[in-house]
Protein backbone atom coordinates (compact mmCIF):
# COMPACT_ATOMS: atom_id res chain seq x y z
CA UNK A 1 0.00 0.00 0.00
CA UNK A 2 3.19 2.54 0.69
CA UNK A 3 4.10 1.65 -2.65
CA UNK A 4 1.22 2.72 -4.51
CA UNK A 5 1.00 5.74 -2.39
CA UNK A 6 4.34 6.80 -2.95
CA UNK A 7 4.36 6.19 -6.82
CA UNK A 8 0.92 8.74 -6.44
CA UNK A 9 2.66 11.29 -4.93
CA UNK A 10 5.79 10.62 -7.09
CA UNK A 11 3.45 10.66 -9.92
CA UNK A 12 2.26 14.80 -8.81
CA UNK A 13 5.75 16.18 -7.91
CA UNK A 14 5.20 15.83 -5.08
CA UNK A 15 7.97 15.26 -2.79
CA UNK A 16 8.56 12.33 -0.08
CA UNK A 17 7.88 13.43 3.33
CA UNK A 18 11.14 12.03 4.70
CA UNK A 19 14.58 10.42 4.05
CA UNK A 20 13.06 6.95 5.72
CA UNK A 21 10.73 7.03 3.55
CA UNK A 22 12.27 7.72 0.02
CA UNK A 23 14.90 4.48 1.93
CA UNK A 24 12.20 2.18 2.30
CA UNK A 25 10.31 3.04 -1.18
CA UNK A 26 13.81 2.35 -2.88
CA UNK A 27 13.98 -1.23 -1.10
CA UNK A 28 10.61 -1.96 -1.76
CA UNK A 29 10.73 -1.07 -5.45
CA UNK A 30 13.95 -2.96 -6.24
CA UNK A 31 12.61 -6.06 -4.68
CA UNK A 32 9.81 -5.75 -7.10
CA UNK A 33 12.04 -5.29 -10.01
CA UNK A 34 15.00 -7.62 -8.70
CA UNK A 35 13.29 -10.58 -6.71
CA UNK A 36 15.65 -12.54 -4.58
CA UNK A 37 17.10 -15.31 -5.74
CA UNK A 38 17.66 -16.95 -2.57
CA UNK A 39 17.17 -16.43 1.02
CA UNK A 40 20.36 -16.96 1.77
CA UNK A 41 24.09 -17.24 -0.27
CA UNK A 42 25.79 -20.31 -0.45
CA UNK A 43 29.81 -20.36 0.98
CA UNK A 44 32.06 -21.06 -1.97
CA UNK A 45 33.65 -24.51 -0.80
CA UNK A 46 37.64 -23.63 0.15
CA UNK A 47 38.54 -26.71 -1.08
CA UNK A 48 38.31 -25.39 -5.18
CA UNK A 49 40.17 -22.43 -6.73
CA UNK A 50 37.45 -20.34 -7.89
CA UNK A 51 39.10 -17.98 -10.01
CA UNK A 52 41.86 -18.12 -12.89
CA UNK A 53 42.75 -20.97 -14.72
CA UNK A 54 42.77 -23.45 -12.35
CA UNK A 55 38.64 -22.55 -11.16
CA UNK A 56 36.77 -25.48 -10.57
CA UNK A 57 39.98 -27.71 -9.56
CA UNK A 58 41.15 -28.53 -6.39
CA UNK A 59 43.95 -27.04 -3.94
CA UNK A 60 45.43 -30.33 -3.04
CA UNK A 61 45.64 -33.92 -3.08
CA UNK A 62 45.28 -34.02 0.44
CA UNK A 63 41.91 -35.82 1.44
CA UNK A 64 38.56 -33.37 2.11
CA UNK A 65 37.05 -33.46 5.56
CA UNK A 66 33.76 -34.76 4.05
CA UNK A 67 32.58 -37.86 5.82
CA UNK A 68 34.75 -36.31 9.37
CA UNK A 69 36.12 -33.11 10.67
CA UNK A 70 39.26 -34.66 10.15
CA UNK A 71 40.83 -35.10 6.65
CA UNK A 72 42.90 -38.37 7.87
CA UNK A 73 40.02 -40.40 9.42
CA UNK A 74 39.66 -43.47 7.34
CA UNK A 75 36.39 -42.72 5.73
CA UNK A 76 38.21 -39.65 3.78
CA UNK A 77 41.18 -41.36 2.77
CA UNK A 78 38.95 -43.80 1.13
CA UNK A 79 37.10 -41.45 -0.82
CA UNK A 80 39.94 -39.49 -1.75
CA UNK A 81 41.76 -42.88 -3.17
CA UNK A 82 38.59 -43.29 -5.63
CA UNK A 83 37.39 -39.36 -6.22
CA UNK A 84 40.91 -37.62 -6.56
CA UNK A 85 43.57 -37.74 -9.54
CA UNK A 86 45.87 -35.50 -10.80
CA UNK A 87 45.65 -34.05 -14.50
CA UNK A 88 47.93 -32.19 -16.78
CA UNK A 89 45.93 -30.56 -19.21
CA UNK A 90 45.91 -27.15 -20.70
CA UNK A 91 42.84 -24.57 -20.08
CA UNK A 92 42.15 -23.64 -23.27
CA UNK A 93 42.63 -25.25 -27.00
CA UNK A 94 46.53 -24.73 -28.17
CA UNK A 95 47.01 -23.71 -24.27
CA UNK A 96 50.12 -24.76 -22.27
CA UNK A 97 48.99 -27.50 -19.63
CA UNK A 98 48.82 -27.15 -16.32
CA UNK A 99 49.15 -28.55 -13.36
CA UNK A 100 45.96 -29.85 -11.94
CA UNK A 101 44.08 -31.68 -9.10
CA UNK A 102 40.53 -33.10 -10.14
CA UNK A 103 37.40 -34.73 -8.41
CA UNK A 104 36.58 -34.45 -4.78
CA UNK A 105 33.41 -34.09 -3.97
CA UNK A 106 31.14 -34.58 -7.38
CA UNK A 107 28.85 -37.64 -8.29
CA UNK A 108 30.54 -38.86 -11.45
CA UNK A 109 33.62 -41.17 -11.35
CA UNK A 110 36.33 -39.99 -12.98
CA UNK A 111 37.54 -43.28 -15.07
CA UNK A 112 37.11 -43.33 -18.77
CA UNK A 113 36.40 -46.44 -21.04
CA UNK A 114 40.17 -46.39 -22.18
CA UNK A 115 41.82 -45.34 -19.01
CA UNK A 116 44.56 -47.48 -17.33
CA UNK A 117 45.00 -45.24 -14.69
CA UNK A 118 42.96 -47.35 -12.57
CA UNK A 119 45.31 -50.62 -13.69
CA UNK A 120 48.09 -49.14 -12.61
CA UNK A 121 50.24 -50.13 -9.30
CA UNK A 122 50.70 -46.94 -7.95
CA UNK A 123 47.04 -46.29 -8.00
CA UNK A 124 45.68 -49.52 -7.19
CA UNK A 125 48.43 -50.09 -3.77
CA UNK A 126 46.72 -47.42 -1.68
CA UNK A 127 43.64 -48.15 -2.85
CA UNK A 128 44.02 -51.64 -1.46
CA UNK A 129 45.70 -51.16 1.65
CA UNK A 130 43.05 -48.60 2.51
CA UNK A 131 40.44 -51.36 1.85
CA UNK A 132 42.05 -53.95 4.07
CA UNK A 133 42.72 -50.87 6.84
CA UNK A 134 38.47 -50.71 6.53
CA UNK A 135 37.73 -54.55 6.60
CA UNK A 136 40.23 -55.58 9.43
CA UNK A 137 38.75 -52.66 11.82
CA UNK A 138 35.45 -52.99 10.69
CA UNK A 139 35.71 -49.30 9.37
CA UNK A 140 32.28 -49.23 9.02
CA UNK A 141 31.96 -48.41 12.54
CA UNK A 142 33.45 -45.04 12.34
CA UNK A 143 29.86 -43.90 11.58
CA UNK A 144 26.40 -44.92 12.04
CA UNK A 145 25.25 -42.09 9.94
CA UNK A 146 22.51 -43.32 7.03
CA UNK A 147 23.68 -40.61 5.04
CA UNK A 148 27.39 -40.90 5.23
CA UNK A 149 27.11 -44.70 4.53
CA UNK A 150 25.15 -44.50 1.57
CA UNK A 151 27.08 -42.08 -0.07
CA UNK A 152 30.28 -43.71 0.79
CA UNK A 153 28.89 -47.04 -0.36
CA UNK A 154 27.88 -45.26 -3.68
CA UNK A 155 31.18 -43.56 -4.52
CA UNK A 156 32.57 -47.01 -3.84
CA UNK A 157 30.26 -49.13 -6.05
CA UNK A 158 31.12 -46.71 -9.17
CA UNK A 159 34.72 -47.82 -8.33
CA UNK A 160 33.76 -51.33 -8.57
CA UNK A 161 31.35 -50.99 -11.72
CA UNK A 162 33.96 -49.23 -13.74
CA UNK A 163 36.77 -52.08 -12.69
CA UNK A 164 34.39 -54.96 -12.98
CA UNK A 165 33.40 -54.07 -16.40
CA UNK A 166 36.68 -53.30 -17.48
CA UNK A 167 37.09 -57.00 -16.56
CA UNK A 168 33.85 -57.85 -18.54
CA UNK A 169 35.34 -56.72 -21.69
CA UNK A 170 38.68 -58.05 -21.38
CA UNK A 171 40.74 -54.76 -20.82
CA UNK A 172 44.33 -55.59 -20.38
CA UNK A 173 46.31 -58.61 -19.80
CA UNK A 174 46.28 -61.54 -17.31
CA UNK A 175 47.94 -59.95 -14.72
CA UNK A 176 45.67 -56.63 -15.08
CA UNK A 177 42.69 -58.69 -15.02
CA UNK A 178 43.75 -60.58 -12.04
CA UNK A 179 44.44 -57.14 -10.20
CA UNK A 180 41.36 -55.92 -11.04
CA UNK A 181 39.62 -58.84 -9.52
CA UNK A 182 41.22 -58.97 -6.11
CA UNK A 183 40.72 -55.04 -5.84
CA UNK A 184 36.75 -55.49 -6.63
CA UNK A 185 36.72 -58.15 -4.21
CA UNK A 186 37.65 -55.86 -1.63
CA UNK A 187 35.59 -52.73 -2.69
CA UNK A 188 32.60 -55.82 -2.59
CA UNK A 189 32.97 -57.01 1.27
CA UNK A 190 33.29 -52.85 2.17
CA UNK A 191 30.35 -52.18 0.45
CA UNK A 192 28.80 -54.94 2.27
CA UNK A 193 29.75 -53.95 5.56
CA UNK A 194 28.65 -50.24 5.01
CA UNK A 195 24.77 -51.70 3.95
CA UNK A 196 22.01 -50.56 5.37
CA UNK A 197 18.57 -52.22 5.93
CA UNK A 198 16.08 -51.33 3.94
CA UNK A 199 13.42 -49.51 6.32
CA UNK A 200 16.87 -47.46 6.86
CA UNK A 201 16.75 -46.39 3.27
CA UNK A 202 13.16 -45.59 3.31
CA UNK A 203 14.08 -42.93 5.79
CA UNK A 204 16.46 -41.08 4.35
CA UNK A 205 15.77 -37.56 3.85
CA UNK A 206 13.77 -35.87 1.13
CA UNK A 207 16.33 -33.50 0.21
CA UNK A 208 14.76 -31.94 -2.94
CA UNK A 209 11.77 -31.24 -0.71
CA UNK A 210 14.49 -30.41 1.56
CA UNK A 211 16.26 -27.86 -0.93
CA UNK A 212 12.86 -25.61 -2.17
CA UNK A 213 11.94 -25.30 1.49
CA UNK A 214 16.12 -23.62 2.44
CA UNK A 215 14.72 -20.88 0.35
CA UNK A 216 18.38 -20.90 -1.27
CA UNK A 217 16.83 -21.43 -4.73
CA UNK A 218 14.49 -19.13 -6.42
CA UNK A 219 10.78 -20.52 -7.35
CA UNK A 220 10.53 -18.75 -10.55
CA UNK A 221 13.09 -18.10 -13.57
CA UNK A 222 12.06 -15.22 -15.34
CA UNK A 223 14.38 -16.46 -18.28
CA UNK A 224 16.87 -15.10 -16.38
CA UNK A 225 19.71 -17.71 -16.47
CA UNK A 226 21.45 -15.67 -13.51
CA UNK A 227 18.72 -16.88 -11.55
CA UNK A 228 19.23 -20.48 -9.34
CA UNK A 229 15.87 -21.78 -10.58
CA UNK A 230 14.94 -24.72 -8.74
CA UNK A 231 11.23 -25.73 -10.07
CA UNK A 232 9.76 -25.96 -6.50
CA UNK A 233 6.49 -28.58 -7.28
CA UNK A 234 7.84 -30.77 -9.79
CA UNK A 235 7.37 -33.80 -7.48
CA UNK A 236 4.74 -32.72 -5.83
CA UNK A 237 1.92 -31.06 -8.20
CA UNK A 238 1.24 -33.69 -11.01
CA UNK A 239 -1.22 -31.43 -13.06
CA UNK A 240 2.14 -28.63 -13.16
CA UNK A 241 5.09 -31.10 -13.78
CA UNK A 242 4.03 -34.33 -15.75
CA UNK A 243 6.13 -37.36 -15.34
CA UNK A 244 7.11 -38.96 -18.93
CA UNK A 245 6.96 -42.75 -19.61
CA UNK A 246 7.89 -44.36 -22.76
CA UNK A 247 6.01 -46.03 -25.04
CA UNK A 248 5.62 -49.41 -24.47
CA UNK A 249 4.36 -52.06 -27.06
CA UNK A 250 1.70 -54.83 -25.87
CA UNK A 251 4.14 -57.88 -26.57
CA UNK A 252 4.20 -61.13 -24.80
CA UNK A 253 7.95 -61.22 -23.81
CA UNK A 254 9.27 -59.45 -20.96
CA UNK A 255 11.40 -56.40 -22.53
CA UNK A 256 10.50 -53.97 -19.45
CA UNK A 257 14.01 -53.76 -18.83
CA UNK A 258 14.98 -52.07 -22.03
CA UNK A 259 12.77 -49.41 -20.88
CA UNK A 260 15.78 -47.30 -18.72
CA UNK A 261 16.88 -44.10 -19.70
CA UNK A 262 20.57 -43.63 -21.39
CA UNK A 263 21.70 -41.70 -17.99
CA UNK A 264 20.21 -44.70 -16.38
CA UNK A 265 22.73 -46.88 -18.26
CA UNK A 266 25.85 -44.35 -18.32
CA UNK A 267 25.14 -45.03 -14.58
CA UNK A 268 24.91 -48.56 -15.08
CA UNK A 269 21.69 -48.76 -13.27
CA UNK A 270 23.15 -47.44 -9.85
CA UNK A 271 20.57 -44.16 -10.18
CA UNK A 272 17.31 -43.81 -11.16
CA UNK A 273 16.02 -41.36 -13.66
CA UNK A 274 12.87 -39.15 -13.88
CA UNK A 275 11.99 -36.84 -16.75
CA UNK A 276 9.73 -34.12 -16.36
CA UNK A 277 7.70 -31.28 -18.33
CA UNK A 278 5.77 -28.26 -17.50
CA UNK A 279 3.95 -26.88 -20.70
CA UNK A 280 2.89 -23.12 -19.70
CA UNK A 281 -1.01 -24.32 -20.19
CA UNK A 282 -0.62 -27.83 -17.80
CA UNK A 283 -1.41 -30.83 -18.78
CA UNK A 284 -4.25 -30.03 -21.11
CA UNK A 285 -1.61 -28.63 -23.35
CA UNK A 286 0.90 -31.29 -23.19
CA UNK A 287 -1.09 -34.16 -23.69
CA UNK A 288 -2.56 -32.90 -26.71
CA UNK A 289 0.87 -31.95 -28.11
CA UNK A 290 1.84 -35.78 -27.38
CA UNK A 291 -1.31 -37.04 -29.67
CA UNK A 292 -0.51 -34.42 -32.42
CA UNK A 293 3.13 -35.50 -32.67
CA UNK A 294 2.13 -39.04 -32.59
CA UNK A 295 -0.49 -38.52 -35.55
CA UNK A 296 1.73 -36.40 -38.09
CA UNK A 297 5.20 -35.41 -36.27
CA UNK A 298 6.85 -38.59 -36.90
CA UNK A 299 8.75 -40.03 -39.72
CA UNK A 300 7.87 -43.56 -39.83
CA UNK A 301 9.61 -44.75 -42.72
CA UNK A 302 12.89 -42.88 -42.24
CA UNK A 303 12.35 -44.27 -38.22
CA UNK A 304 11.66 -48.17 -39.16
CA UNK A 305 14.40 -48.18 -42.11
CA UNK A 306 17.01 -46.19 -39.07
CA UNK A 307 15.71 -48.34 -36.05
CA UNK A 308 15.45 -44.95 -34.53
CA UNK A 309 12.62 -42.51 -33.66
CA UNK A 310 12.82 -40.04 -36.70
CA UNK A 311 10.55 -36.31 -36.22
CA UNK A 312 10.05 -34.99 -38.98
CA UNK A 313 11.68 -31.45 -40.06
CA UNK A 314 7.89 -29.95 -39.59
CA UNK A 315 7.07 -31.59 -36.76
CA UNK A 316 4.41 -29.68 -34.67
CA UNK A 317 6.20 -27.52 -32.16
CA UNK A 318 6.93 -27.19 -27.94
CA UNK A 319 5.12 -24.14 -27.18
CA UNK A 320 7.37 -21.32 -25.75
CA UNK A 321 8.05 -20.94 -22.27
CA UNK A 322 8.20 -25.09 -21.95
CA UNK A 323 10.63 -26.98 -19.43
CA UNK A 324 12.16 -30.11 -19.02
CA UNK A 325 13.57 -31.17 -16.14
CA UNK A 326 15.50 -34.62 -15.47
CA UNK A 327 16.36 -35.68 -11.62
CA UNK A 328 18.63 -38.33 -10.48
CA UNK A 329 18.21 -40.72 -7.55
CA UNK A 330 20.35 -42.29 -5.43
CA UNK A 331 19.98 -46.42 -5.43
CA UNK A 332 21.86 -48.27 -2.58
CA UNK A 333 22.54 -51.91 -1.29
CA UNK A 334 20.38 -53.54 1.39
CA UNK A 335 22.69 -55.60 3.93
CA UNK A 336 21.69 -58.31 0.90
CA UNK A 337 22.71 -56.21 -1.52
CA UNK A 338 19.51 -55.87 -3.63
CA UNK A 339 19.47 -52.52 -4.97
CA UNK A 340 16.69 -50.11 -3.00
CA UNK A 341 15.71 -46.77 -4.48
CA UNK A 342 15.71 -43.86 -2.14
CA UNK A 343 14.30 -40.17 -2.21
CA UNK A 344 18.13 -38.65 -2.44
CA UNK A 345 18.43 -36.29 -5.80
CA UNK A 346 22.14 -36.52 -6.74
CA UNK A 347 21.09 -34.05 -9.89
CA UNK A 348 18.78 -31.90 -11.28
CA UNK A 349 19.06 -31.11 -14.78
CA UNK A 350 16.62 -28.31 -16.20
CA UNK A 351 16.18 -26.58 -19.41
CA UNK A 352 13.50 -23.65 -19.66
CA UNK A 353 12.52 -22.70 -23.69
CA UNK A 354 12.49 -18.82 -24.31
CA UNK A 355 12.27 -19.68 -27.60
CA UNK A 356 11.87 -22.61 -30.37
CA UNK A 357 12.74 -20.68 -33.40
CA UNK A 358 15.95 -22.04 -33.14
CA UNK A 359 17.76 -18.03 -33.39
CA UNK A 360 20.53 -17.12 -31.57
CA UNK A 361 19.25 -15.40 -28.04
CA UNK A 362 22.13 -13.88 -26.74
CA UNK A 363 20.05 -13.47 -23.16
CA UNK A 364 20.13 -16.99 -22.71
CA UNK A 365 23.33 -18.76 -21.38
CA UNK A 366 23.39 -21.34 -24.62
CA UNK A 367 22.78 -18.57 -26.73
CA UNK A 368 19.97 -20.61 -28.57
CA UNK A 369 17.07 -19.71 -27.24
CA UNK A 370 17.18 -22.08 -23.93
CA UNK A 371 18.81 -21.93 -20.39
CA UNK A 372 19.86 -25.00 -18.96
CA UNK A 373 21.26 -25.38 -15.52
CA UNK A 374 22.65 -28.59 -13.23
CA UNK A 375 22.71 -29.17 -9.54
CA UNK A 376 24.23 -31.37 -7.76
CA UNK A 377 24.54 -33.15 -4.47
CA UNK A 378 27.94 -32.25 -2.49
CA UNK A 379 28.45 -33.90 0.47
CA UNK A 380 29.69 -31.01 2.10
CA UNK A 381 26.43 -29.27 1.99
CA UNK A 382 24.48 -32.73 2.94
CA UNK A 383 26.55 -33.68 6.25
CA UNK A 384 26.21 -30.01 7.12
CA UNK A 385 22.51 -30.77 8.08
CA UNK A 386 21.22 -31.28 4.75
CA UNK A 387 21.95 -27.45 4.09
CA UNK A 388 19.86 -26.78 1.24
CA UNK A 389 19.32 -29.69 0.63
CA UNK A 390 22.36 -30.28 -0.19
CA UNK A 391 22.09 -29.27 -3.70
CA UNK A 392 24.43 -27.30 -5.51
CA UNK A 393 23.72 -24.99 -8.81
CA UNK A 394 27.03 -25.99 -11.14
CA UNK A 395 28.80 -22.73 -12.73
CA UNK A 396 27.60 -22.28 -16.21
CA UNK A 397 31.30 -21.05 -17.33
CA UNK A 398 33.71 -23.39 -15.86
CA UNK A 399 35.09 -25.95 -17.41
CA UNK A 400 33.83 -29.91 -17.14
CA UNK A 401 34.72 -33.05 -18.32
CA UNK A 402 32.54 -35.26 -20.74
CA UNK A 403 32.00 -38.50 -18.77
CA UNK A 404 28.83 -39.41 -19.44
CA UNK A 405 28.36 -40.63 -23.63
CA UNK A 406 32.02 -40.95 -24.29
CA UNK A 407 32.76 -43.84 -26.96
CA UNK A 408 34.31 -46.94 -25.79
CA UNK A 409 38.21 -46.16 -26.69
CA UNK A 410 37.70 -42.68 -24.87
CA UNK A 411 40.89 -42.42 -22.82
CA UNK A 412 41.88 -40.10 -19.75
CA UNK A 413 39.50 -36.96 -19.60
CA UNK A 414 37.68 -37.30 -23.17
CA UNK A 415 39.20 -35.90 -26.57
CA UNK A 416 37.82 -33.25 -25.24
CA UNK A 417 39.34 -32.34 -22.15
CA UNK A 418 38.36 -29.12 -20.55
CA UNK A 419 37.11 -27.20 -23.33
CA UNK A 420 33.97 -27.11 -22.37
CA UNK A 421 31.95 -25.34 -20.05
CA UNK A 422 29.05 -26.74 -18.68
CA UNK A 423 26.47 -24.69 -20.49
CA UNK A 424 28.27 -25.42 -24.13
CA UNK A 425 28.75 -29.10 -22.75
CA UNK A 426 24.27 -29.46 -22.44
CA UNK A 427 24.11 -27.03 -26.06
CA UNK A 428 25.81 -29.47 -28.18
CA UNK A 429 23.61 -32.20 -26.80
CA UNK A 430 20.83 -30.88 -27.25
CA UNK A 431 21.12 -27.92 -29.82
CA UNK A 432 24.42 -29.31 -31.50
CA UNK A 433 22.93 -29.71 -34.90
CA UNK A 434 21.10 -26.52 -34.80
CA UNK A 435 18.16 -28.34 -33.66
CA UNK A 436 15.17 -26.55 -31.15
CA UNK A 437 12.62 -27.25 -29.34
CA UNK A 438 11.25 -30.05 -29.83
CA UNK A 439 14.52 -31.32 -32.07
CA UNK A 440 16.25 -30.81 -28.91
CA UNK A 441 14.30 -33.19 -26.64
CA UNK A 442 15.57 -36.23 -26.57
CA UNK A 443 13.28 -38.20 -24.60
CA UNK A 444 10.07 -37.08 -26.20
CA UNK A 445 10.51 -39.76 -28.39
CA UNK A 446 11.98 -43.30 -27.36
CA UNK A 447 15.20 -43.66 -29.60
CA UNK A 448 17.21 -41.06 -27.86
CA UNK A 449 16.27 -41.26 -24.33
CA UNK A 450 16.24 -44.41 -23.85
CA UNK A 451 18.21 -48.04 -24.68
CA UNK A 452 18.83 -48.71 -28.36
CA UNK A 453 16.58 -51.66 -28.27
CA UNK A 454 13.68 -50.28 -27.00
CA UNK A 455 10.56 -50.54 -29.53
CA UNK A 456 9.66 -47.22 -31.13
CA UNK A 457 6.74 -44.60 -29.67
CA UNK A 458 5.97 -41.60 -28.60
CA UNK A 459 6.32 -41.44 -24.70
CA UNK A 460 3.08 -40.54 -22.48
CA UNK A 461 2.04 -38.55 -19.21
CA UNK A 462 1.91 -40.79 -15.67
CA UNK A 463 -1.49 -39.90 -14.52
CA UNK A 464 -1.47 -38.19 -11.35
CA UNK A 465 -1.29 -40.15 -8.68
CA UNK A 466 0.42 -42.80 -10.01
CA UNK A 467 3.50 -44.21 -8.63
CA UNK A 468 6.67 -43.65 -11.09
CA UNK A 469 7.62 -46.61 -12.70
CA UNK A 470 11.35 -45.85 -13.12
CA UNK A 471 12.43 -47.14 -9.78
CA UNK A 472 11.45 -50.80 -10.07
CA UNK A 473 12.61 -50.78 -13.39
CA UNK A 474 15.76 -49.43 -12.71
CA UNK A 475 16.22 -52.66 -9.98
CA UNK A 476 15.22 -54.90 -12.91
CA UNK A 477 17.85 -53.79 -15.11
CA UNK A 478 20.71 -53.77 -12.79
CA UNK A 479 19.63 -57.10 -11.11
CA UNK A 480 19.88 -58.54 -14.99
CA UNK A 481 23.25 -56.68 -15.96
CA UNK A 482 26.72 -58.39 -15.92
CA UNK A 483 28.45 -56.32 -13.40
CA UNK A 484 25.69 -56.92 -10.49
CA UNK A 485 26.05 -60.84 -11.26
CA UNK A 486 29.82 -60.73 -10.70
CA UNK A 487 29.02 -58.28 -7.46
CA UNK A 488 27.02 -61.07 -5.76
CA UNK A 489 29.58 -63.81 -7.02
CA UNK A 490 32.30 -61.94 -5.17
CA UNK A 491 29.94 -62.46 -1.66
CA UNK A 492 28.14 -65.88 -2.42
Amino acid sequence: MRVAKFDVALSRGQPMCNFRQRVWYAVLVGMALHPLSAAEPEDPDPAYYHTGELAGSLRSLDPLPLFDADPQQLWNRLFAAVAIRQSNLPSKRGGTAMPRVEGGDTIEFLAWPGTTYWDEPATVAPLEGLLDQFLDQHGEQLSTDPLRRVMLQRDLWAAFDFLIGQNIVRRGDLQVRQRRTQLCRRLALVMQALALPAETLAKLPDNYALAVQSGRFSPTHEFDPRRDYLPPRILSDAEEWQELDFYQPKLSEDIERRFVFLHTYAFRGRSYFRVFYRFPEGRRQLEDYLQQVDAVGIDWRASGQHGSMTLKSDAPQIPAGTEVALLQFLIALDPNLKPVPTSLVESVRVIVHKGVDGKRDPTTNTGLGMNVAKYTLKRRLAFDGMKFGGLHREPDDLPVYRLLFESENAGDWGPRGRFFELAAECRSCHAGNGQSGVHSIPSLVNSGGIHSGAQLGVVHTLAAGTPSPHPARTVKWKTADETYRRLIEFLE
